[in-house]
């Protein structure tokens, strides 16, 4: 239980649907937050993510299914009365309020004795590293300010769930790493059950005990943020996940049991061969740092023309070409590699996927 405030609640929605005209936002949706845990909802632009915010803080009404918090149904409830503070991606402050008035906002609405909201709201301050910015207006305050004043005066509440709408995107780069820290640290201290949207990957599976996964309005796996990497569902999670982006490659079954993809050659185990032969047809997935580059030729390496060479400092992204399809390897920083050159590849077998090339799904 957080210290001053209620138990976390578990959130719950079932078969929830939502349409805006002949837009059908989100399809039957199925999905179970326990208490205190941090779930992200990750997908692409239009995918749903903040819809299911809206309905879950009552700005919006679903057309199907229900939503419970602490398994109390709030399809009809109004916002005020469901127990859940809502951060912004635009931070809402009130530009007329010191930053202590725009923390202390939603404790006065509620009619909290001044003497508790004092005492509340500099908690808060001291959690967020604010005190010394109380009597300042948020016009006076950086981006990274105005966002732990929105923080702050989410948290104030003590709500039973945060709805965190894309809180980071409007900071710059580092500041939104050095940000996404403090959130989890935040949110581990307070235990707060947690729904936060991104559409950044790497934010997702920074912040997320786990990432559910959307696509134009339809859940398309729920998971760990390993397990999410190392055994998706489908090629859109395979491919949405990650960056670079994991290698997708047309596959096909030799006579002798070998599957060759991108000029190279693995070898799989007969349950595997079996699968792949019933799929009709198959890619092969894998990720750039499964795969092994060498300058010299070996069996069952590929060969391939270097088309783009990408120093990161601790490592080198390198496009190849191999007989007309793309891959993408991390190699190590020193890399020798320059673009027109001649490489060999080869990759980790057992980190290899396969997918159906009709239907997008894993075939295990």
């Amino acid at each position: 239980m957080k210290a001053g405030g209620p138990a976390p609640a578990r959130v719950r929605l079932e078969k929830v649907g939502k349409r805006f005209g002949a837009h059908l936002a989100l399809r039957a949706i199925d999905l179970d937050v326990e208490p205190g845990e941090c779930v992200v909802l990750l997908g692409p632009s239009g995918c749903g993510k903040t819809t299911l915010l809206r309905l879950l803080a009552g700005l919006e009404s679903p057309d199907e299914g229900s939503l419970y918090i602490s398994d109390r149904r709030i399809n009809d409830l109004p916002p005020a009365e469901r127990d859940v503070a809502m951060v912004f991606q635009n931070y809402a402050l009130y530009p007329h309020f010191s930053v202590f008035d725009n923390v202390a906002f939603p404790l006065r609405a509620r009619r909290v004795p001044e003497a508790d909201i004092a005492t509340r709201v500099k908690e808060a301050a001291r959690r967020l590293e604010l005190e010394a910015l109380l009597d300042r207006k948020p016009a006076q305050l950086s981006g990274g300010q105005q966002q732990r004043v929105a923080l702050a005066r989410a948290i104030v509440r003590n709500p039973g769930v945060y709805l965190m709408d894309e809180p980071l995107s409007n900071l710059d780069a580092q500041l939104r790493v050095q940000t996404r820290g403090e959130l989890k640290r935040l949110q581990h201290e307070l235990g707060t059950t947690t729904l936060y949207v991104t559409h950044d990957q790497g934010e997702a599976m920074t912040m997320g005990t786990r990432v559910a996964v959307l696509r134009q309005g339809t859940l398309e796996q729920v998971g760990s943020p390993l397990e999410l990497y190392r055994r998706p569902a489908n090629r859109f999670v395979a491919t949405f996940l990650g960056s670079p982006a994991m290698n997708l490659w047309p596959g096909t079954l030799a006579g002798d049991g070998l599957v060759r993809a991108a000029g190279g050659e693995l070898a799989v185990a007969p349950p595997r061969r079996a699968a792949l032969a019933g799929a009709g047809g198959f890619e092969v997935g894998v990720r750039p740092e499964d795969v092994a580059l060498s300058p010299t030729p070996g069996a069952g390496r590929g060969t391939a023309r270097v088309v783009v060479v990408e120093p990161m400092g601790n490592e080198t992204i390198v496009v190849l070409d191999a007989q007309g399809v793309r891959v993408v390897a991390r190699g190590p920083a020193d890399l020798p590699a320059q673009p027109g050159g001649t490489l060999f590849f080869s990759v980790t077998t057992d980190r290899v996927l396969y997918f159906d090339a009709a239907t997008g799904r894993r075939i295990d």
